[in-house]
């Protein structure tokens, strides 16, 4: 992640782009997506998250983790989680 100059200019136009799409839509996975598309990830496209829903932090967090084509990775962590802790207990 850059921290450049650019990088608040490159959310709020993500964001404006993307507005028009959650108007039309009101679908987290699709905004989510629209986000991707335009190279935000992770923590950008969370903030991008909060301009469009016009929102807090835990909102847009919720939001965009919570998006139904993030179940796989969801599962696929929690699977994992759930083997590493098993892997660590004592008999």
């Amino acid at each position: 992640m850059d921290g450049g100059a650019e990088r608040p200019a490159r959310i709020a136009a993500a964001a404006d782009a993307a507005r028009p799409v959650w108007e039309a839509t009101g679908d987290t996975d699709v905004l989510r997506q629209r986000l991707e598309d335009d190279g935000l990830h992770g923590v950008d496209a969370v903030l991008a998250t909060m301009r469009v829903l016009r929102c807090g932090l835990a909102e847009a967090q919720r939001a965009f983790l919570a998006a139904p084509c993030r179940r796989a990775e969801r599962e696929f962590h929690n699977r994992t989680m759930d083997l590493l802790q098993a892997g660590g207990e004592e008999p």
